[in-house]
């Protein structure tokens, strides 16, 4: 087995990650994007998307996490069910 590197975890790791948080990203702040009545991104929203995203979940318990985008913003949220959908999505 080889070693796990940074590079290689954060590659592999996230990419279930990326789809789940794409919404939170994208222009409008991620109160916004929570409020929103649907899951679905809407075609504005999925063209404006560029570049990696990955969430890295703080605390599971509480629904804390960061979200850090392409351009080096990091954007605490605390939102249960997100983190739920991140961890299931790793299974």
């Amino acid at each position: 087995m080889q070693p796990v590197t940074r590079r290689s975890f954060l590659a592999t790791g996230t990419a279930g990650a990326i789809g789940v948080a794409g919404a939170a990203t994208i222009g409008a702040p991620f109160a916004s994007a929570a409020a929103a009545d649907t899951d679905e991104l809407s075609p504005s929203e999925a063209a404006a998307h560029t570049g990696p995203t990955m969430v890295h979940i703080v605390d599971a318990a509480h629904g804390r996490s960061e979200i850090l985008t392409a351009d080096a913003r990091t954007i605490a949220v605390t939102d249960k069910t997100l983190v739920a959908r991140v961890l299931r999505a790793t299974r």
